[in-house]
């Protein structure tokens, strides 16, 4: 055939070229319906050397659809160049259609058989993404938080658009003054910024940004985030209804990243995800671990003395059955971790009390909680999905995750985290 296709499993994959307008829709729709009908059930669309869409080429990929739906099988689109991307946003498909960065990573949505591997924790189905090396961002220093010593000083800036996948502490607002004494639990994801005020309502506040802002922006006095974006994309579903915890789905990843990426796996992981989560368990500190806040005794806020007075946490699942959306980072504690700048890990991680430690995992993570939603199968493109949630999912809360809060199922960005870097703060007024 004309077009450049082949047959992965029950799926069609099928990489056109050049404009795809009226004039050569006709061709293309009866050559790729002429082999979907006869070798595959599934259909993808690889669109990374297609320069063109219209309204011709749009009605073909709703009529493909169809066709591989009667036939049992999936369909999605993979590799849309940003003129097409946007063809697909006004005319209102972007949302409808699955949507891909790569062929591979449809392919591994699409077809069971594609790197899937199993342990007890559940399946975990790997898609390939980029190739930049992966690093994790550290600004500020958590021990000033535990020992409450942060100042408007420490209070540093950022626009939205540096912090895409981030946790840490933090808040908004118009000035220092007014934010500090607010801060707490924060992250970003999805193209948000959610935040768990300390004024004693324990009610978390969010924004979502359409444009950039010299005025409007993050101030964070202790913030990791993920940098260099994601080399693998996995969709995992727990081998138990009743979920799998953080620190057995971070074991599970750390294991098999030392198995299948040996060459670039150093020890930590760094994660992004959007998850049904059968039982969260949250924690957070109740009041703004500031200087003039500072706990009587001279004692860190995590000593067993303070600790019930300034963090909240869940002895009972807080919320089940929710939708999450997860940013996280990790240390896989059976990893030799001398490689990773030791100033930079110990300004990024510390041990909760409330955790049991358990797998040799040392874990941080922050998520965000919608009403139940339908978990999209197959699930598109990561950022996609994220931000769809964001946008028209029912905000329920957001929290510091405990380890053993629980997922059954996950759409996760993966990233090989090769070092940690420490970031110089810088304040606002």
């Amino acid at each position: 055939m004309a077009t450049p296709a082949h047959v992965i499993g029950a799926t069609l994959l099928v990489r056109p070229a050049g404009r795809l307008d009226a004039r050569a829709c006709a061709d293309f729709e009866a050559e790729v319906a002429d082999r979907l009908g006869r070798e595959a059930r599934g259909l993808v669309l690889n669109l990374q050397d297609v320069t063109y869409l219209s309204s011709a080429s749009l009605r073909v990929f709703l009529a493909l659809s169809r066709q591989a739906a009667r036939q049992g099988g999936q369909f999605a689109i993979a590799g849309v160049q940003p003129y097409c991307r946007e063809v697909l946003r006004i005319s209102g498909l972007a949302t409808v259609l699955p949507m891909f960065a790569t062929a591979a990573e449809a392919l591994a949505a699409l077809e069971p058989g594609h790197e899937e591997w199993t342990r007890p924790e559940g399946t975990f189905r790997f898609a390939p993404g980029g190739e930049e090396p992966g690093f994790v961002d550290v600004l500020g220093h958590i021990e000033e938080v535990l020992a409450a010593r942060v100042t408007a000083a420490g209070l540093g800036s950022r626009a939205f658009s540096a912090k895409e996948f981030s946790l840490g502490l933090g808040g908004l607002g118009a000035s220092t003054e007014e934010v500090l004494p607010l801060i707490g639990e924060m992250m970003t994801i999805g193209g948000t910024m959610v935040w768990l005020p300390t004024d004693g309502g324990d009610v978390p506040d969010y924004l979502v940004p359409r444009a950039e802002s010299e005025v409007v922006q993050m101030r964070t006095a202790f913030n990791v985030s993920l940098a260099g974006g994601f080399h693998e994309y996995v969709h995992f579903r727990s081998a138990v209804a009743e979920g799998t915890s953080l620190s057995g789905l971070y074991r599970a990843l750390f294991d098999l990243a030392a198995e299948r990426q040996p060459a670039r796996y150093r020890g930590a992981l760094g994660v992004a995800m959007r998850a049904e989560v059968a039982a969260v368990h949250g924690s957070g500190v109740r009041r703004a671990p500031i200087a003039a806040l500072a706990p009587a005794n001279g004692r860190r806020i995590i000593d067993p003395e303070n600790f019930s007075e300034w963090f909240e946490y869940d002895v009972e699942p807080r919320w089940r059955g929710v939708t999450g959306l997860i940013t996280g980072v990790g240390l896989d504690g059976r990893a030799d971790l001398s490689g990773f700048d030791a100033a930079a890990l110990d300004a990024a991680f510390y041990r909760n009390p409330a955790n049991r430690p358990e797998l040799d995992c040392t874990l941080h993570n922050h998520g965000v909680f919608f009403s139940p939603r339908p978990f999209p199968d197959p699930p598109r493109e990561l950022e996609v999905e994220l931000r769809e949630v964001v946008e028209q999912g029912e905000f329920v809360d957001m929290r510091h995750l405990l380890d053993r809060t629980a997922v059954t199922r996950a759409w996760i960005g993966l990233s090989y985290v090769q070092d940690f870097r420490r970031e110089g703060a810088e304040s606002a007024g």
